[in-house]
């Protein structure tokens, strides 16, 4: 083990899901997550990844063991992960557009033993995958199934277990690389590591207590989930928002009724919105930052996104291995 990891062992010594029963303690009355259907409290959320966590041991899984994960953006899914953290369990973190090439050939890959879907829309899918994978022994339903052949996802339930916690220095989870040719490949980040990538992101960042992180793009990518995204805003005690829906007329009005201050966009969707503004009229002063990354940001289009809505504009560049390059909050616009 190199020298430069043993440090991140000692700088972080807990993993992740450990993190969050001090995150729970700490801040366990303010609001950790908000989506559609409501939202969470710190100490609640910590609450629910204990039961379902118990629930998922009783399944049977196992620290070590692999299960895919395509859930859209909501509290489910933050749930979900921390609960397979805490098992030590290795999420797969599949995007919800993938259909059965990518999953096939992830299945392959990762011999994942169970595989989560939201609802009937990837009922088909999953049970494709199931008749033909063995390693597959249970399908999870996040949302409403009318399939006997799958498992309610939070009909999971147990008591408050002492797991042993999973060392700093292992897999926590697999990313999917961003790279556009041929199958899906994953990218193993360890506890550790990935600590300090949300950790370090959202100090540059400038998230806090007081922050209020929209979570628009799919949060199965590195960019929304941890730089700083859910994690790193979670880990400061601020607030996330997520959305499964990147429309304008519904995402602006969200912005305004939770005073939301940073939120990460590819350059597409940071066009649509620059134009959206023209007829959309919401409340958005609350916006610090908006981060631009995935793409190239044609400088043109930069400009119009800091004099549109008045905020700072952060460009990223990262990959899911690990490299990430940000402007600073303070560095000048050219």
């Amino acid at each position: 083990m190199n020298s430069s990891f043993e440090s991140l062992i000692e700088q972080y010594p807990l993993p992740i899901a450990e993190q969050l029963r001090h995150w729970a303690a700490r801040y366990a009355s303010r609001i950790a997550v908000v989506d559609a259907k409501g939202s969470l409290t710190y100490s609640a959320l910590d609450a629910q990844v204990d039961e379902l966590a118990a629930g998922l041991s009783s399944l049977g899984l196992r620290s070590g063991e692999h299960v895919i994960v395509q859930l859209p953006n909501d509290n489910a899914f933050v749930t979900l992960l921390f609960a397979l953290l805490r098992l030590g369990v290795i999420p797969v973190l599949a995007m919800p557009s993938q259909r059965a090439l990518d999953i096939d050939a992830l299945i392959e890959l990762a011999q994942p033993v169970a595989y989560v879907i939201h609802g009937e829309n990837h009922a088909e899918l999953a049970r494709q995958m199931a008749h033909k994978h063995a390693c597959l022994r249970h399908v999870l339903v996040a949302g409403e199934t009318m399939s006997d052949d799958f498992t309610p996802l939070f009909s999971l339930h147990g008591e408050r277990q002492a797991w042993p916690q999973p060392d700093v220095s292992t897999t926590a989870l697999l990313l999917l690389s961003g790279g556009t040719t041929g199958t899906p490949k994953l990218i193993p980040r360890r506890h550790a590591d990935y600590s300090y990538n949300f950790s370090a992101s959202a100090e540059l960042c400038g998230i806090s207590q007081q922050s209020v992180y929209l979570a628009v793009l799919p949060v199965a990518h590195n960019f929304p989930l941890a730089c700083p995204g859910i994690l790193g805003t979670l880990a400061c005690g601020g607030k996330v928002v997520l959305t499964d829906s990147a429309s304008c007329d519904e995402v602006m009005p969200l912005i305004a009724q939770e005073r939301v201050t940073h939120v990460a966009l590819v350059p597409a969707l940071a066009q649509l919105w620059v134009q959206a503004r023209e007829w959309e009229d919401s409340d958005l002063s609350s916006l610090r930052v908006i981060q631009a990354g995935g793409a190239r940001l044609d400088p043109t289009l930069a400009e119009q996104v800091i004099a549109t809505f008045d905020c700072t504009l952060q460009q990223v560049f990262g990959m899911a291995e690990g490299l990430l390059c940000f402007t600073r909050l303070d560095d000048p616009h050219a």
